[in-house]
């Protein structure tokens, strides 16, 4: 069996991450094939091959996976073809190597940093959070209560502030450039409803595969996860990357735009979604696009307001969309909603339907770009 983050891989699990990483491609270059020139669709194939890639060095480095190595290198009659799979095997031991070495360093520094734990991590609660991903099922049990002793040394969420302490997430030692803290009256309000609003931290562009490994990682685990686009590594290099202390849940801005938020449900801030939100709209976050399953109600809440809307096409469902899985939203077909900030609209309520229906994607962005707060 796989071994705790960031050990070695276990040949079962990625060998089942393989196959549904092939399918994917699969999936995307048949959608691609049929509309060339869509700019989306060949941004999904990008992004499929490059989890593909990602996965296969996983698996060749598990025992099953080398073990194929080697027959296949057995069997090779093309030199080319026995260099080039020589190659993946010396690359796929080497990265086992590393795992099983990341695994001793982070297990050495737990038993150095033991009792000091909570201290470091500004929280000592353990509650369970509420995936956004699992919004299709937002909060509907009870409701999580704020981690107590979240760090709080920058006074505004717009100050960048000083460098914050270093994180240890997934076993890897994160510094972080900033820090950024909610003002003392909106954290009260949010705390007051049982939500928790921790401090972000913002990470380096070299650390943007620790933000994308965390999107992968839920995506792996959730039925509604084809509702959220997971982008490639030089994409997330590009923006700016939030996290909790842990790494289990963040936001990220792609310009003025609010994208891949999300949160694992082992995340130490039970109910963060709505913090984060107005973390990103302090820093400029004023738009963003989802399906309108129950995303719309939370991010209404944050203050956004539906400005136009695009009817479901199949032909550019996302991949893995289960139709059965949103059922409950005209029948797996939800319309995308593109939703603009308004400060004055905070604590709002949406209103399913609202917003005039466009003709195509690119129109809906612009409509979200051009609102105005009235």
């Amino acid at each position: 069996m796989c071994k705790p983050k960031p050990g070695p891989r276990c040949t079962p699990h990625m060998r089942a991450r393989l196959e549904q990483a092939t399918a994917r491609v699969a999936t995307a270059r048949a959608r691609l094939a049929e509309h060339p020139t869509h700019t989306r669709l060949q941004r999904r194939l990008a992004a499929a091959e490059a989890d593909y890639a990602q996965t296969l060095a996983l698996y060749d480095s598990t025992p099953g996976g080398q073990d194929d190595l080697r027959a296949a290198i057995e069997a090779a009659t093309d030199p080319h073809d026995r260099h080039a799979l020589t190659v993946r095997l010396r690359d796929a031991e080497r990265l086992r190597a590393e795992q099983s070495d990341a695994l001793r360093r982070a297990r050495e520094e737990h038993t150095d940093e033991e009792g000091t734990d909570d201290e470091q991590r500004g929280t000592d609660d353990a509650g369970a959070a509420r995936s956004v991903l699992e919004d299709v099922r937002l909060e509907s049990g009870p409701s999580g209560s704020r981690a107590e002793g979240d760090r709080g040394s920058v006074d505004r969420s717009e100050d960048r502030g000083g460098r914050s302490p270093r994180l240890l997430i997934n076993g890897q030692q994160i510094t972080p450039v900033a820090t950024h803290t909610l003002t003392d009256d909106v954290r009260a309000k949010l705390e007051s409803r049982g939500l928790s609003a921790p401090p972000l931290h913002e990470l380096a562009p070299d650390d943007c595969g620790l933000y994308r490994e965390q999107m992968l990682e839920l995506t792996r685990k959730n039925p509604h996860a084809a509702s959220v686009y997971v982008y490639d590594e030089d994409e997330y290099r590009a923006m700016r990357l939030l996290v909790t202390d842990d790494g289990k849940a963040g936001v990220a801005l792609k310009g003025d735009e609010i994208v891949s938020v999300f949160a694992h449900k082992d995340c130490a801030h039970p109910r963060a979604a709505r913090a984060m939100l107005r973390h990103a709209t302090a820093l400029g976050g004023h738009r963003l696009d989802c399906f309108d399953t129950v995303l719309p109600d939370l991010y209404a809440d944050a203050g956004f307001v539906p400005v136009a809307r695009l009817r479901w096409n199949d032909d550019y469902a996302p991949d893995g969309w289960d139709y059965a899985t949103f059922r409950a939203f005209n029948d797996g077909r939800p319309d995308v909603v593109f939703m603009a900030y308004d400060p004055d609209r905070v604590d709002g309520k949406y209103t399913p339907g609202a917003g005039e229906y466009v003709e195509d994607y690119d129109d809906g962005i612009a409509r979200a770009q051009q609102y105005r707060p009235s």
